[in-house]
């Protein structure tokens, strides 16, 4: 019966196949742990031999996967790079216009400089105002000026730029006023010369100011400057109005010192006048 029994247990089943490798196992990890206990140093020194010995085969093996993280990282780059172009391009633009608005500004604030330091007769009232052009009619001799009614604006009020007189109010309303300036054929301006102080009248001519009504025998010289006069009722004496030359003719006239393109400020003053004349007999 003994036989019979050693005989079936060692016969192969997969009952004696399990209890084989459970017994195997069992029998590995005993080992180990004897190993491990009593053998730390040498298990130390195996271990780092294992890593130095295996280390150049991993190197060979990580520089497939290396150069391909370092192509992804420079494609990441290169979109990020396209990126932070766009968008330093952008700033760029944004600077730009920043620094086109302050230049614009600094340029005004020297035109109002000018303007407030223009040598005037004393008045009454100085209006600083902005000039509104109409594209359409760039060259007309009126303009527009952003100030009217609610600014105390008075038909025939002076107008100038930093360089002199402009011409002068024909129209006001609540918001807005009309500028009649020297150059309009319509508009007749008192004058005189500041050297000579020979009274004459100038009326507009687009371009030039004509001379009108000088004296006989009066002599004017070329570059004198010209300045306003009281006799209008409206202006006072003393106005920069322009300056005596020549044109292609060789006839004396007046070129204005003003011109609506000169800047985009003006100046509007009142005087208090003893004398005022209508404006239908200056025209």
């Amino acid at each position: 019966m003994r036989k019979r029994s050693l005989s079936r247990f060692l016969k192969p089943t997969q009952l004696n196949y399990e209890f084989v490798e459970r017994f195997l196992v069992l029998l590995i990890s005993m080992i180990f742990l004897i190993v491990n206990f009593n053998y730390k140093e040498e298990q130390r020194y195996l271990r780092n031999y294992v890593i130095d010995f295996f280390s150049p085969i991993n190197i060979v093996f990580m520089i497939p996967g290396t150069q391909i993280n370092n192509l992804r990282a420079w494609i990441n780059n290169m979109v990020n790079l396209k990126e932070i172009n766009f968008e330093l391009k952008n700033e760029l633009l944004e600077m730009k216009n920043v620094l086109n608005e302050f230049y614009q500004l600094k340029v005004e604030n020297e035109e109002l400089k000018s303007l407030l330091n223009l040598q005037i007769p004393q008045t009454t009232n100085k209006v600083v105002s902005r000039i509104i052009l109409d594209p359409s009619d760039i060259h007309s001799s009126r303009v527009f000026i952003d100030v009217g009614l609610n600014e105390n604006i008075q038909v025939n009020s002076p107008v100038f730029n930093e360089n002199g007189l402009l011409g002068r109010v024909i129209d006001v309303r609540k918001k807005s006023s009309e500028v009649l300036m020297l150059i309009d054929p319509k508009s007749s301006v008192p004058v005189m010369t500041d050297t000579t102080k020979i009274k004459f009248f100038v009326e507009g001519d687009i371009n030039n100011l004509i001379i009108k009504h000088l004296p006989e025998n009066s002599i004017i010289y070329e570059n004198e400057l010209v300045i306003s006069t009281d006799v209008s009722g409206y202006f006072k004496q003393g106005i920069i109005v322009g300056k005596v030359l020549k044109d292609k003719t060789g006839k004396y006239v007046v070129l204005p010192s003003a011109k609506k393109t000169d800047s985009v400020y003006v100046m509007t003053v009142n005087y208090e006048m003893k004398k005022k004349l209508p404006l239908e007999k200056l025209e």
